[in-house]
């Protein structure tokens, strides 16, 4: 069914064809639009289920946490007054939070992951009306079907 969706898809020329498609890093959205921008939430995930037995690589986790959380909030100012300045800025900040080795080698390993998605996740400073989590998107349906229930 995805194939056909796709393929349809790619096929209409009477409604608008999605620009830029906003979702998460799964691999069957890549086919949909040339644009994609990903959701700073969800990136999060990744780095929530890192469960270091070492209390110095809990210690940098912590701290790179804090620091990706900053560096969403940084994004959402940004929404809300942006310039070429500051878009400039967060893009080294973005560099320098995931292109930093700490002594946690997962982290390491799941932050060159995330810097591969350069592209991708700041999309945000080139398209400052877009969204950057799609919660209200992911709550709907659990709140229609009920907390809890499995769908």
């Amino acid at each position: 069914m995805e194939a056909a969706a796709i393929a349809f898809s790619h096929q209409e020329t009477d409604w608008p064809v999605v620009q830029t498609l906003i979702c998460d890093d799964a691999p069957q959205f890549k086919l949909l639009t040339d644009n994609i921008a990903l959701f700073w939430v969800d990136q999060g995930r990744h780095y929530k289920k890192l469960s270091p037995f070492i209390a110095c690589h809990q210690q940098v986790l912590d701290q790179f946490l804090d620091d990706f959380w900053n560096y969403y909030r940084d994004l959402l100012a940004y929404q809300d007054s942006p310039s070429q300045q500051t878009a400039d800025k967060l893009r080294y900040k973005f560099w320098k939070l995931f292109d930093t080795d700490s002594s946690y080698q997962q982290l390491d390993e799941r932050k060159r992951l995330t810097l591969l998605k350069i592209s991708e996740l700041p999309y945000v400073l080139e398209h400052s009306e877009l969204p950057l989590h799609n919660n209200l998107a992911e709550l709907a349906p659990r709140t229609m079907y009920g907390a809890g229930t499995q769908y």
